[in-house]
């Protein structure tokens, strides 16, 4: 009942592409976040910015009408009709200030977007890790359901024959009960690991190949986990420098007409009007806002010192981890090596009648068990590969 569940829900998701390599994997992983299908109307809103430090006026003009007469009391005929529109005007620098605000900004955000495609990057690299380890397990357990299978029948024969007594089939044929048991379990763990990778990458199959391994090197000074947090602190300093240069509200300049008349005798006078609004500069406007942007600087520095100290602290850790899964891969061999020649003779030795057979099988389940950790052991140690090139920021 399960299996035709999950056969529903395959039937019922969209079409997945067929393999390729790691990065491919993670392109097409990729092209599925939102932040990578927003970036052209990110683009669009950081050009649009930039248009605005631009403009001819930091602020839209503003247009004010107004009327007065005396209809409500002696209606002599007093009318007065006025017009006036209101242009903000640039402080002096103002423009380049803000121009660099908006460069930082987008800085920040592009190198932003190269942390957040790292990351999945990250994540991708998990689910295919994950997916290669199940396989793996699921093609030994195939195996050893074979080999169950070819022993039990052996066993099945020679019990017929009289060289062997009914409690040994009974053995072997519980090792094959377990040994299919185990392969059910592999079946499963291996379908949620390549569902998990189908699922984030729409690809159908596991990709072909593995990563080579990187150069010996410190910290690059554009690590991609450190790139938007440098751009945040120019962010930041940008916004410090607009805050204690910008210490008033825009001035306006106001041009007006009047035209007005103080009884119906008399004609029309027409007049225009010329004013300056000059807003002060006080402390309760622009210490606030220094103190804040001062603040959000020094918060940009401590991140930015915080994520390098770990970026640091997980390069090594990978290395390390590196050298030791090459370690372990190596003594896994060894261990391998001689568990399966123990076991080839003990089963030419329970061929021909010199041992029992719980002795042949322990030998065979020492040697699956050495198998298994061998093999695992070596992508263990290519999955050390992909999470250094992680820690030091290189995609595939």
């Amino acid at each position: 009942m399960r299996l035709a569940s999950y056969i529903f829900l395959l039937l019922l998701s969209p079409p997945l592409l067929a393999a390729g390599t790691l990065r491919d994997a993670i392109e097409r992983a990729w092209e599925r976040q939102p932040a990578a299908q927003a970036r052209p109307a990110r683009g669009d809103e950081f050009i649009a910015k930039q248009e605005a430090a631009r403009a001819a006026f930091p602020e839209p003009p503003s247009l004010r009408l107004g009327n007065r007469n005396d209809r409500l009391n002696r209606n002599d005929g007093a009318r007065e009709w006025e017009a006036e529109i209101a242009l903000p005007l640039w402080l002096p620098g103002e423009r380049d200030r803000q121009s660099a605000v908006v460069n930082a900004e987008r800085d920040q955000y592009d190198t932003g977007l190269t942390a957040a495609k790292l990351k999945i990057a990250g994540e991708v690299r998990d689910a295919y890790w994950q997916a290669r380890l199940a396989d793996n397990e699921l093609a030994l357990a195939r195996r050893k359901v074979h080999e169950a299978g070819v022993l039990a029948a052996d066993v099945e024969r020679r019990v017929k024959a009289g060289d062997l007594a009914r409690i040994d089939l009974n053995q072997a044929q519980a090792a094959e009960r377990l040994a299919r048991a185990a392969l059910a379990e592999a079946e499963i763990k291996t379908f949620r690991a390549t569902q998990g990778f189908n699922v984030l990458t729409g690809l159908s199959a596991l990709p072909i190949g593995e990563e080579r391994p990187p150069a010996q090197g410190a910290v690059p000074d554009e690590h991609p986990l450190l790139a938007p947090l440098q751009r945040a602190v120019a962010t930041h300093q940008a916004k410090l420098n607009q805050a204690t240069q910008n210490l008033r509200n825009n001035p306006e300049l106001e041009l007006g007409m009047r035209r007005e008349r103080g009884t119906f005798d008399e004609a029309y006078a027409n007049s225009l009007q010329l004013r300056l609004r000059l807003p002060f500069a006080t402390d309760a406007r622009n210490k606030p806002r220094i103190a804040g942007a001062n603040a959000e600087l020094i918060e940009a520095h401590t991140a930015y010192t915080l994520e390098r100290a770990k970026v640091v602290a997980e390069i090594e850790t990978a290395r390390r981890e590196l050298e030791q899964s090459r370690t372990v891969s190596g003594l896994t061999e060894a261990r391998f090596t001689l568990t399966a020649d123990t076991q080839q003779l003990l089963a030419k030795a329970f061929a021909i009648g010199e041992f029992d057979l719980v002795t042949r099988l322990r030998a065979e389940n020492e040697r699956f068990e050495a198998e298994l950790q061998f093999t695992r052991a070596k992508l263990e140690a290519a999955r050390a590969v992909s999470r250094l090139n992680q820690a030091l920021g290189v995609l595939p």
